[in-house]
């Protein structure tokens, strides 16, 4: 199984409308990413994990193996932050360590946990509409409860389809690049590099082959000739959906008000 394929299930966010649960997860990004606080995003990232096994009952390991990249990301940042503080030109900060160019200090090292916290939380969130969401039924409801273009809705359609296919197919250069005895199979930094900088070149062609041959089965069927296209599935918006959205609004806004009008959102040193 792909790290960012759908996993069907039969939970309240599998069958949450997409549109609206689209909409539930731009609000959640946005009221994580109003402050720099590591206990509220700390709290914000444990009510995801719950969201992901308790609610949506989401494996732990797929959770773990689709956030792996987010997390190496998160940890960088964290170190690169906490290395080379932003708050070094202040007067009142903890320095604990000091050599060069490189300065560690306590305000530097909150900033760097907090931005990895935050990173991992968008990307939970995100993980948890894409392992959740059926990209028949998101054309679909894009196309009738967001009154998208439906052109545009199967470009939609064909990038979130996409996308797990690139991960297959590396897999397939690799095994390919492996049995003529060229390629990376090295696990350090420097091989990962060469291995990727290798995969370039045969995913570019096949994303360009792909996308012709998906013009051709379009043209070939007259896709576009009419202004609306009959539905051959019903998009429906349940009442708990509805509410569940609704009551996260609530939220985002109270979030606003307090980091943002309040100005609690921004870290202030001496």
């Amino acid at each position: 199984m792909g790290r960012f394929r759908y996993f069907q299930g039969e939970s309240f966010f599998h069958r949450m409308d997409p549109t609206w649960k689209l909409v539930w997860n731009l609000m959640f990004v946005g009221m994580v990413i109003l402050n720099f606080d590591i206990l509220y995003s700390a709290l914000c990232l444990v009510y995801v994990l719950v969201l992901t096994t308790a609610i949506a009952r989401i494996p732990m390991r797929q959770y773990l193996r689709s956030i792996a990249i987010f997390l190496g990301m998160g940890l960088f940042i964290a170190v690169w932050k906490s290395l080379y503080s932003a708050w070094a030109g202040y007067q009142a900060v903890s320095v604990w360590f000091s050599w060069g160019p490189i300065m560690m200090t306590r305000e530097g090292v909150c900033d760097g946990v907090a931005t990895c916290v935050r990173v991992l939380v968008v990307a939970s969130v995100s993980l948890l509409f894409t392992l959740t969401t059926d990209p028949v039924r998101m054309v679909d409801s894009l196309i009738q409860v967001a009154r998208v273009p439906y052109r545009i809705g199967y470009a939609a359609y064909a990038a979130m389809r996409f996308i797990p296919l690139y991960e297959s197919e590396i897999r397939v250069i690799t095994n390919a690049h492996q049995i003529r005895g060229v390629g990376e199979t090295g696990k350090g930094l420097l091989s990962k590099l060469k291995l990727y900088r290798s995969l370039l070149i045969p995913l570019l062609v096949s994303g360009i082959r792909r996308a012709q041959i998906t013009s051709i089965a379009m043209d070939s069927r007259a896709f576009g000739a009419y202004e609306e296209r009959t539905a051959l599935r019903k998009a429906t918006v349940s009442g708990r959906t509805k509410l569940f959205v609704l009551a996260h609004l609530v939220l985002v806004v109270a979030a606003f008000y307090y980091f943002v009008v309040l100005g609690n959102g921004v870290q202030l040193v001496g």
